[in-house]
C-alpha cells in the first residue's frame, strides 16, 4: 500500500535444488524503517509463498541491496547494507549478511562484514553528488563455497575517493576477512 515502498529487488534460482527460487528486497516504510523481505517458491515457480520479513533492523534503520547466494551445501547467504541513524542524525552504513540453513524458512542474526565508507561519485563539471550505486554490495559464491563481497569504499584513500573493497569468507559467511582494495 502507499505506506510502503518496495526497493532493490533481487531474484536467485537455487542451483542446488530447482524447486526453490528466492526473491528478496527492502521495504521502506513512510513511518521509518526498512526491513528485508523474502518471498520464495518451493515448486519451481508454480506458486509463491507470501512475503515475510526475514530481518528487521528497527524503525530508525533500514536495509538496502539485498541479494541471496546459495552455497554448494544449500545454505543461503543474504548480503545487504544496513543504514542506521547515528549521532547528530548522521547515517552510518555497514555491510552485513544473514544465513539460512533451511532454504529460507528461518534466518540467523546479522553478521557484520565491514563498515561501508563510500563517498560516492560526483559530477566532474559541478562537483555535485550524483545518484550512484555506492551503497549497494555485490556477492558471489565460488565453486569451493568461499563467499566474496565487493563494494565501493573510500577507506583506502583517506575518505576522498571510492575504491573497490573485497571481503572473503571461507566458512560460509560466519567470519570475514578485512576489506582489501582490489582496484588500482
Amino acid at each position: 500500500d502507499s505506506n510502503f515502498f518496495n526497493d532493490k529487488n533481487s531474484i536467485t534460482a537455487d542451483p542446488t535444488d530447482a524447486r526453490y527460487v528466492y526473491a528478496v528486497w527492502d521495504r521502506l516504510a513512510l513511518a521509518g524503517g526498512g526491513p528485508t523481505m523474502l518471498a520464495r517458491t518451493t515448486d519451481s515457480g508454480l506458486t509463491w509463498e507470501a512475503a515475510t520479513v526475514i530481518y528487521d533492523p528497527g524503525v530508525r534503520s533500514q536495509t538496502i541491496g539485498n541479494q541471496v547466494v546459495v552455497l554448494p551445501n544449500g545454505t543461503l547467504v543474504n548480503v545487504f547494507t544496513q543504514i542506521d541513524t547515528g549521532a547528530n542524525n548522521a547515517n552510518v552504513a555497514s555491510i552485513r549478511v544473514i544465513r539460512s540453513t533451511d532454504r529460507g524458512a528461518s534466518w540467523s542474526a546479522p553478521i557484520k562484514v565491514a563498515d561501508l565508507l563510500a563517498v560516492g561519485a560526483r559530477d566532474p563539471a559541478t562537483q555535485l553528488p550524483i545518484r550512484d550505486g555506492s551503497i549497494i554490495p555485490e556477492i558471489a559464491v565460488a565453486p569451493n563455497g568461499n563467499v566474496l563481497i565487493v563494494w565501493q569504499d573510500a577507506r583506502f584513500s583517506g575518505g576522498t575517493v571510492d575504491g573497490i573493497a573485497l571481503s572473503r569468507s571461507t566458512d560460509g559467511g560466519f567470519t570475514w576477512s578485512a576489506p582489501a582494495q582490489v582496484n588500482s
